[in-house]
């Protein structure tokens, strides 16, 4: 079963796998390292001078970076949980029932999801 070599999802579980001699990496993993070389583009725009990297430098690139495997985690949940809402629905599970399990209110559940 081929998975990432960096988050461990399986092939099936991503909408593409790219595999290479010993390594393999998802559309998701390609995605964060999209957003971290965006990043570090514009941290050096921002930041001109190469070759003066500070401790305080360093470690708002490294925040940034976690920020960007943050938020990408956060649009991959928000997609599983839309699908996950969205098969719930398909089997005749009402809001009231929906929202209790996402600890919100049936309305509030419905006008998130609907």
């Amino acid at each position: 079963m081929l998975t990432c070599s960096f988050c461990g999802l399986e092939a099936q579980s991503v909408s593409a796998l790219l595999a290479g001699p010993g390594v393999n990496i998802c559309d998701q993993c390609i995605e964060v390292s999209v957003r971290t070389i965006k990043t570090r583009d514009a941290l050096e725009q921002q930041h001109p001078t190469k070759g003066q990297r500070t401790a305080t430098s360093d470690d708002d690139e490294n925040l940034l970076h976690q920020a960007a495997a943050s938020s990408a985690l956060v649009d991959k949940s928000r997609t599983r949980l839309q699908s996950q809402v969205k098969e719930l629905r398909r089997r005749g599970i009402g809001w009231s029932a929906i929202g209790a399990a996402l600890g919100v209110s049936q309305d509030v559940a419905q006008q998130r999801f609907e």
